[in-house]
């Protein structure tokens, strides 16, 4: 393999015009190619050279020029867009999509069910736990068991909790074709409907009345949580007082405490959501629970508009997640109510919900630097996509829609040049090809991102419809190429996904910052804070969880106790979950016209 630290003309001038020095593979020209060319300030002044250049002496060298001819206008393009060239591993995203799945089958919280993948029933190492949640010192005396873990620890936070099940229900939402052609559609309703019926029941009074509803905002002390117990959640203590292993306190939202409307709006986001999952066909199809849902979300969020004194923090202790404003979440919830208004047969021009809708939306007109991100505590842009795809509002506002959606693209679809080993501003590219935004979790930011390009590129719908094919083939492919760095088409060949190499020579992660998994499968064996430095793998493998991801110099290292880089959460996976559906879809039409992803990337096939 040639070095890479040569300058591009002369290794042009080597590969081109002289005998080489030594017999390459394609897949390494391939790979010099991706990698010079990517540095390259001036590709088209090489191209040219390569192509008219003369002195070729061999016929073998002829055929290697011919043999290059149609894979330099792959590397010259991929200068600009590196993600043009075949990857070298195929991934199945309707497997992955499955595992996903398995990871939020793993976070239950409560009587997990036998249909989980991950408990005893089936042979997995889940089983009930923290049955007594609503109840002792700091409880509401209610039973509020069940829902999903948020991480590697046993707390319930409803902030990302929300913004998660609102992003899965909208990538099933927005590819349902991909998603029953998968298989899928049926397991994602199911786990999207013990999540939702956790919400509700968090609800706990239930008013038309505005004032008179309540909200739990978190189960569990975050302090208590990280530093008193390392283990499984099935033999944690449960009632104990403050400053004890089993101290899981219930702070609820009110009307008098006058905050929590970035959370509370997040539940609404998440009950109209996953309402209109079960309105549709399917095993776990249920109108009666879908009304119920939803008549909760447009409860909860008159509730929510109440709660205008700031975004909520647990009155004691630390806060996990710290929300820096609750207007995109209002705006997010706003939209979805928007989307069941038309789902039930409304106008998207003339709906009530969708005019609440638009004024909510309004206030991030122009500020790009407020929704060019989507996470757990920037949801304003995810409105802009939903409202673009429901048309909600005049012609007028659908172009602020469309505007916005693509200033998120011009923020993450960046040139090559734009580095961060060159000290770009972010997000900038890593040396491996991932456009990186936040050392906390950077995968999920990315994979964020790939989710709304891959939503804005569809030709039936949504921001698609205003923008060239080309600029639509240009974010599938985008999305498709962080997708697979993540899955391991990476120069590390490092796979993030636990439990899933593409192949015997790739690696992923075995020891990733999670309690349950930690521990041996027998509940007979302790299971300790020793369990934490332990370096062997986790006995139970956590099918399908996105850890955090490397830094952005691509450097990442298997070890338990990184929880910025090892760590799993619940909003790691949803943004990644849908973007998955979407390239399942995907590769299977281009697969099905008979192209290859290079092809239809670079143009030549559509």
């Amino acid at each position: 393999m040639v070095s890479e630290s040569g300058s591009l003309p002369l290794l042009l001038h080597n590969i081109v015009l002289l005998e080489p020095q030594s017999t390459w593979s394609s897949r390494e020209v391939i790979e010099w190619a991706r990698r010079a060319l990517g540095r390259a300030s001036s590709a088209s002044r090489w191209r040219n050279r390569f192509l008219l250049g003369t002195g070729i002496v061999s016929p073998c060298l002829q055929a290697l020029r011919k043999m290059l001819a149609s894979l330099v206008v792959l590397t010259l393009l991929a200068a600009a867009t590196p993600f043009v060239i075949e990857a070298q591993v195929k991934h199945n995203y309707g497997n992955l999509l499955d595992m996903s799945f398995r990871f939020y089958e793993a976070q239950m919280s409560g009587n997990v069910p036998s249909w989980s993948r991950a408990s005893q029933a089936v042979g997995g190492w889940r089983n009930k736990s923290h049955a007594l949640d609503g109840t002792g010192p700091g409880g509401v005396n209610l039973d509020l068991s069940g829902g999903w873990y948020d991480a590697g620890d046993h707390l319930k936070l409803h902030l990302p909790l929300g913004v998660s099940v609102s992003l899965l229900s909208y990538g099933a939402l927005t590819f349902e074709a991909a998603y029953r052609a998968a298989g899928q559609w049926d397991i994602a309703v199911r786990n999207l409907d013990w999540a939702a019926s956790y919400i509700a029941k968090c609800h706990t009074q239930a008013s038309d009345t505005p004032a008179y509803n309540k909200f739990v905002a978190q189960i569990g002390d975050v302090a208590t949580d990280h530093n008193t117990w390392w283990g499984r959640p099935e033999q944690q203590p449960e009632g104990g007082a403050q400053g004890s292993a089993g101290y899981r306190p219930v702070w609820l939202i009110t009307t008098a405490n006058g905050k929590g409307a970035d959370i509370v709006a997040e539940a609404v986001a998440s009950l109209a959501s996953v309402s209109l999952l079960l309105k549709r066909p399917g095993a776990y199809s249920n109108t009666t629970k879908a009304a119920s849902f939803l008549a909760r979300a447009k409860q909860l969020f008159e509730f929510a508009k109440t709660l205008n004194s700031g975004v909520w923090a647990p009155p004691e202790g630390q806060n996990a997640y710290t929300s820096s404003s609750w207007n995109d979440d209002m705006a997010w919830a706003a939209a979805w109510l928007c989307r069941a208004d038309v789902d039930a047969g409304a106008s998207a021009a003339t709906s009530s919900a969708c005019s609440v809708a638009v004024s909510y939306w309004k206030p991030f007109i122009g500020n790009a630097n407020v929704y060019g991100d989507v996470n757990w505590d920037r949801m304003a842009g995810m409105a802009a996509v939903l409202l673009r795809d429901v048309g909600a509002g005049t012609a007028t506002d659908v172009a602020t829609y469309n505007t916005a959606i693509s200033n998120i693209m011009k923020r993450w679809l960046i040139p090559s040049t734009q580095t961060c080993v060159g000290g770009a501003a972010l997000p900038c590219y890593t040396p491996g090809g991932l456009v990186w935004r936040d050392a906390w979790g950077s995968n999920r930011h990315t994979a964020n991102a790939a989710l709304v390009a891959l939503a804005a590129a569809r030709g039936d719908a949504g921001a698609g419809l205003e923008v060239a094919y080309s600029t639509r083939v240009n974010r599938n492919c985008w999305a498709r190429s962080q997708v697979d760095y993540m899955l391991g088409s990476n120069p590390q060949s490092q796979s993030y996904v636990v439990g899933y190499k593409p192949t015997t020579s790739h690696k992923a992660p075995e020891k990733p910052h999670h309690r349950s998994s930690s521990c041996a499968t027998n509940y007979a064996s302790p299971c300790t804070w020793a369990a934490l430095d332990n370096t062997d793998p986790n006995p139970s493998v956590l099918q399908g969880a996105l850890v955090g991801g490397p830094d952005r110099y691509d450097a990442y290292t298997d070890n338990r106790r990184d929880y910025v880089k090892n760590e799993v959460a619940l909003d790691f996976n949803a943004g990644y979950t849908g973007a998955l559906a979407a390239l399942s879809g995907l590769d299977a039409a281009i697969t099905k016209a008979g192209c290859t992803w290079s092809s239809y990337c670079s143009m030549a096939c559509t």
